[in-house]
């Protein structure tokens, strides 16, 4: 994925923000019990099991929690200028929660373009799969090749079922969020695209990063 390096947005993309809530169905609320830090629930140092291969993923795949807390903290997308994200939501082994980005992105030529998405995140908590998956309806303006040529028109991309993935995030990694402390790993939405009648795609629509603040075991 290219690396940017600009400012973060301010002033008017403040407006623009997210929110999240559980599934009925699915039980997304905390529960009883304690949620804890997930590098000392699983007995890691957040500093260090990266790179000794220790990760959190990996903790997490072989001994899912109950209960899992997340917060949204920032959308990226190749090109366009990062906008930080907040909230935060309790999924349960099972559930769901529903996520609303409504942005306007600013491209490194100022064009600005709106994208918005709905979100189903769902939290499958099974070790022997993935254990996160997303639905993603999102209209946006991704680069598509058609009829020999490419386009970026805004339209609806409505994909299921997306693989949610792990990635290790450092303070000042290129993305255009800085944050204070150690590199972490964080869960990345990739919004998904309907290629339709093109023959192929830039891959997604950007990528929501969601940080785990607490585990319950």
């Amino acid at each position: 994925m290219k690396k940017l390096f600009y400012l973060l947005l301010a002033g008017s993309l403040a407006l623009f923000g997210l929110t999240a809530c559980g599934d009925d169905e699915g039980g997304s609320s905390a529960g009883s019990g304690t949620l804890r830090d997930p590098y000392e629930a699983y007995g890691l140092v957040r500093e260090e099991s990266y790179n000794e291969g220790n990760t959190l993923q990996s903790a997490m795949m072989e001994d899912p929690p109950s209960a899992i807390t997340l917060e949204p903290v920032f959308y990226y997308r190749t090109n366009y200028a990062t906008v930080p994200q907040s909230g935060e939501f309790t999924l349960e082994k099972g559930g769901s929660a529903s996520i609303a980005l409504d942005l306007e992105l600013v491209h490194d030529t100022g064009e600005t373009v709106p994208l918005k998405s709905n979100i189903t995140l769902k939290y499958d908590g099974s070790s022997d799969e993935d254990l996160f998956h997303a639905d993603t309806s999102t209209y946006g303006n991704p680069t598509l090749y058609i009829n020999g040529a490419y386009v970026n028109e805004l339209s609806q991309h409505d994909v299921t079922d997306k693989d949610v993935n792990f990635e290790q995030i450092s303070s000042n990694n290129g993305y255009g969020f800085a944050f204070d402390g150690p590199a972490e790993e964080f869960l990345y939405v990739a919004l998904g695209v309907d290629k339709g009648n093109a023959t192929s795609s830039d891959g997604n629509i950007g990528i929501l990063y969601l940080r785990i603040t607490g585990v319950k075991k």
